[in-house]
């Protein structure tokens, strides 16, 4: 919802209650120093996250439940929204409140200029009597009940004096995503002219023929129940072609507005301005032969009237006897309207009313074209007699005015565009994620910012005076390989390094490298330098001790083994490789801590003193296992980790 909704609330509070109430009612409903924006879009729970702070600050003092507060919010938004030149608009929407109410929908229309994604409910009216009407409200927004009332009870009182209405809900049901409540407004109906006795016994008046109806709205056309186009103007028909006749209306044009399917009920029961844009290309200029486009009335054939009186759009009423005409089947207007050139074909976007012929069962849509230009008139290939001389588009035209529809539905596509850019950024930020995620799963994230910042590859290389290095390594692999399949293989030593992945990222350790044969190795303290690089390392093979038990061998289905060495000491680290790189480490440590972890044995941890020096003071414990031979090294004092006091393994 747009922030003037709750700006409303805000400013209503504060005026009958002051800034401190405003205050404790923000901190009540968990909103601490919001500031609500006119045209800023807000998630829907807000409104009833401040309905909850004012039941808590002064629910109990004013006697006000969530039904009374929702309400009370109706009336603050009525209230508020004259400080934005709404109040001249209520007032010339309608003589009466009955011509208020059922024209709802129009100003909802015309404010959706200002508030662009607006979605607003749907109102209609019918049980009409002198004594009130039944308005239907249909919105996806649950709980707005009551907030409706309240706005109507306030419209009612302060723009047309009606203090005595009686608002009752008949029925609040689910249709689908959207909720249907059905209010009874019982008021002094002034404005309703119901059939009186006398008009009854005037005798009809004589009605116009369609062609001639026709003449005075070219573009108009009738709708039949079936949702099939059975009549149309000859300034459609030379526009679109005869091809139009007989089609289903949907596939003829697409409803622009209202904001609604496109149904007959729809048609009857919304009494508010129709925008439809044409589906199939408007006929090129030099396609059209000049009796399509000065079809006279003698290329008409005239059929008999139904045996009721009948009224064309409340124009007149025709006798029994009146005959009308329908445009025939022979007329040289082409059947096809390929475009021959690579942009879009130009479309006929028409505005106008829904009028339903109830002696005919059928609705007449008199409408016009909008045009907002010469260029586009030409494009559509209309002619200036083509419009009815009473239809301002003519003057439009020639003073390069654009009408509002034109704009709005400039600014409909603005935004449509907008919407696929934003759902462009939104995959190619996804995009970029996995690449990203890809690339440091290739070498460290610290590494691999430098280089985006435009760094050399060769300035990553650096000294690190003291790391961590771990080795580890599935013990028996070699000969599980020469007894199970390829993929057995495969899957088993995935299994291993995926748990293995997710230590490292716990223990902030980075996995340096896996071979294929299970050889596993981590680094603590590079390329993030870090004081006490042994402890996480210590810790985290502590925790592969514990992840490998869950790896079963596929042919004995007994736990796997592992051999873990670890050794602290200076190494360089950085990338090597132009085509593709590889963050690498060198050094005697490296080779130290590939000794000592073919020198383990099966799920021990062999650490070198260098190493147990690092991890003193710490809860780490160790056991002295002698002096062993490490081959190109000579004989090293080794020692066991063997866990960690007072802290289990998790």
């Amino acid at each position: 919802m747009y922030g003037l909704l709750l700006e409303s609330i805000n400013f209503q509070v504060t005026e009958k209650y002051g800034k401190e109430v405003w205050q404790q009612i923000l901190e009540a409903a968990d909103l601490n120093n919001y500031v609500f924006v006119t045209h800023k879009l807000y998630a829907e729970d807000l409104l009833f996250k401040l309905a909850d702070g004012v039941i808590k600050v002064i629910g109990e003092e004013e006697d006000m439940l969530l039904d009374d507060v929702m309400r009370f919010f109706g009336v603050c938004f009525v209230k508020f929204f004259n400080h934005y030149g709404y109040d001249p608009i209520i007032r010339v929407s309608g003589r009466h409140l009955r011509d208020f109410l059922i024209g709802i929908d129009n100003l909802h229309e015309h404010m959706r200029f200002g508030y662009p994604k607006m979605q607003s409910p749907t109102f209609y009216c019918d049980e009409e009597s002198s004594s009130g009407l039944n308005l239907h409200y249909l919105s996806r927004r649950k709980g707005f009940m009551f907030y409706v009332i309240g706005q109507i009870e306030e419209i009612a009182r302060k723009f047309y004096n009606t203090y005595d209405i009686n608002i009752k809900v008949l029925s609040d049901e689910r249709e689908g995503s959207q909720c249907h409540i059905v209010y009874r407004l019982g008021f002094a109906n002034v404005g309703y002219k119901p059939p009186s006795p006398d008009l009854l016994c005037v005798t009809p008046k004589k009605g116009i023929t369609v062609d001639v109806f026709f003449t005075i709205f070219p573009f108009s056309f009738v709708i039949s129940t079936d949702m099939t186009i059975s009549m149309a103007g000859n300034g459609l028909i030379s526009t679109l072609g005869r091809k139009v006749l007989g089609k289903n209306v949907r596939e003829v044009f697409t409803l622009r507005r209202p904001k609604t399917e496109f149904t007959w009920n729809s048609l009857l029961t919304r009494k508010v301005v129709f925008e439809l844009l044409s589906k199939i290309p408007v006929i090129r200029r030099q396609k059209r032969g000049k009796e399509n486009m000065f079809q006279k009335t003698s290329s008409l054939n005239t059929l008999k009237t139904f045996p009721r009186s009948t009224s064309i759009g409340g124009i007149g009423e025709s006798s029994q006897s009146q005959s009308v005409t329908k445009i025939s089947g022979s007329s040289s207007a082409p059947t096809q309207s390929t475009p021959v050139q690579a942009e879009p074909p130009p479309t006929l976007h028409l505005r106008g009313q829904m009028k339903y012929l109830k002696d005919w069962d059928k609705t007449i849509y008199i409408s016009s074209p909008l045009i907002g230009s010469l260029d586009a008139m030409l494009a559509t290939g209309l002619y200036m007699n083509d419009f009815s001389m009473h239809d301002t588009s003519q003057e439009m035209v020639l003073s390069g005015i654009k009408p509002l529809p034109q704009l709005e539905y400039a600014r409909d596509q603005q935004f449509e565009q907008g919407r696929e850019l934003e759902q462009c950024m939104e995959k190619l930020n996804k995009e970029r994620q996995k690449s990203e995620e890809l690339l440091y799963r290739m070498i460290p994230k610290q590494i691999a910012e430098r280089l985006k910042q435009g760094e050399s590859p060769i300035n990553t290389c650096e000294y690190f005076d003291s790391v961590t290095v771990l080795f580890s390594y599935m013990d028996g692999f070699a000969a599980i390989c020469t007894r199970v399949s390829a993929m057995q293989a495969v899957t088993l030593i995935n299994n291993l390094f995926t748990r293995f992945d997710r230590l490292s990222e716990t223990h902030n350790v980075y996995k340096f490298e896996t071979l294929g044969d299970a050889l596993y190795m981590a680094v603590s303290g590079a390329p993030v330098r870090t004081a006490r690089h042994a402890e996480p390392m210590a810790s985290m093979a502590l925790d592969m001790l514990n992840a490998v038990q869950k790896v079963k061998d596929p042919i004995t289905k007994k736990a796997m083994t592992v051999t873990i060495g670890i050794h602290s000491g200076p190494v360089v680290a950085g990338l090597v490789g132009e085509m593709t790189l590889q963050y690498c480490l060198f050094g005697d440590t490296v080779n130290i801590a590939s000794r000592l972890r073919t020198t383990a044995l099966p799920m021990r941890i062999h650490i070198s003193e260098h190493c147990r020096e690092c991890l003193e003071g710490s809860p780490f414990e160790v056991e002295f296992r002698g002096v062993v031979e490490l081959k190109g090294k000579g004989k090293m004092k080794t020692y066991w980790l063997i866990g960690q006091q007072s802290n289990a393994i998790e």
